[in-house]
């Protein structure tokens, strides 16, 4: 049940007690780098309103849930306000230019969060060393995924941002391993597991663009459009490197193209298409769970899946981690979990 429910004005003091006044409360934690979302009805109370950047807290069964600001107020001819309010991490939204020396993902999180005025900590840091780099007009939430994902490919780690109530945290995922195992007869209502090759890709061409002196040339790729590439194409070709996978059989070529670094040469060239069809080839497993709630089924962590049918459809799955949840409080408080099964930083899952 709803412990506390406040809504408070960020500076002038006053705050409001809204406990027996909300319905629809709705918590979203995501790890794509989304703010954490709390929507809620309100019915109209003439003695205040709510405005924008008010301050809103709320438990459940004495448990700190959400604490951030609103950004969103409507009112209709039902007489409830409907307002959506964001953690802290909605700040990591603001954009800004900055060059990074070389520098670790718990540096670049500190600072970052600093500049954005709010309330951090780095709860699991890295000791990987990022490359210097310019990012120019970018949110700090696209400084961060960079960063994140640069020294998840060098360390086969992955961190994120979580708002921890009312400070911003930095963590190593999973963060916890939890004991709960949902499933059957055991807190789940339903569940849809999808498998899907739509971003795949089994061929890889890394192609270098040539000017007049290059006689070598695909076929296949030289523009005949000057208008949409610019190129004069008596003097433009293109070079090259392929590498592709034996699952071409299987699922017909499935290829992806990108431009090689300048002055890179055939070594490089071929090293880069291995490595691209090594993250490209695989298909990606999505699980939905509909569950009864807790509120530690949360973006981040991961819990134990024992779905009887699925296993009887060729699908084991073991321990797998939140990548979204949307908790619904009520009467009947229930989650939306969407689960993702073949990340790296997954050790013990697995699925055929």
């Amino acid at each position: 049940m709803i412990t506390k429910f406040t809504i408070s004005r960020r500076h002038a003091g006053d705050t409001w007690d809204v406990s027996q006044l909300v319905n629809n409360v709705k918590w979203v934690t995501d790890l794509n780098f989304a703010a954490g979302t709390l929507t809620f009805d309100l019915l109209f109370d003439s003695s205040f309103y709510p405005q924008d950047g008010d301050v809103v807290e709320f438990q459940w069964d004495e448990q700190k849930i959400f604490y951030g600001y609103i950004f969103k107020v409507s009112f209709k001819e039902n007489k409830k306000f409907s307002i959506t309010a964001y953690d802290k991490t909605r700040y990591l939204k603001n954009e800004d230019s900055l060059v990074w020396p070389i520098s670790t993902i718990s540096d670049r999180f500190d600072t970052v969060c600093k500049m954005a005025e709010i309330s951090h900590k780095v709860v699991n840091g890295s000791s990987y060393k990022l490359p210097a780099e310019v990012a120019d007009s970018k949110t700090y939430f696209d400084m961060l995924k960079s960063s994140i994902d640069k020294t998840q490919k060098a360390t086969n780690q992955m961190y994120y941002i979580f708002a921890n109530y009312d400070v911003v945290e930095l963590r190593k995922a999973p963060y916890n391993e939890l004991n709960i195992i949902v499933g059957d007869q055991s807190l789940l209502t339903g569940f849809s597991f999808e498998k899907s090759i739509e971003d795949a890709a089994n061929s890889v061409r890394i192609i270098k663009k040539n000017q007049a002196e290059s006689q070598q040339t695909s076929s296949t790729a030289v523009s005949t459009d000057t208008e949409s590439s610019g190129d004069d194409p008596d003097n433009t070709s293109f070079s090259y490197t392929d590498s592709s996978a034996s699952n071409v059989q299987d699922w017909g070529k499935l290829q992806t193209v990108e431009n090689a670094k300048d002055k890179a040469n055939d070594a490089q060239m071929k090293e880069r298409a291995d490595e691209l069809l090594k993250e490209k080839n695989r298909e990606t497993y999505t699980l939905s769970l509909t569950c009864l709630g807790d509120v530690s089924l949360i973006a981040g962590n991961s819990v134990n899946i024992n779905i009887s049918d699925l296993s009887k459809a060729g699908f084991w799955i073991n321990n797998t981690a939140i990548m979204k949840a949307t908790h619904n409080f009520g009467s009947a408080y229930t989650c939306d979990l969407e689960m993702k099964v073949n990340e790296p930083w997954l050790e013990n899952s697995s699925s055929t």
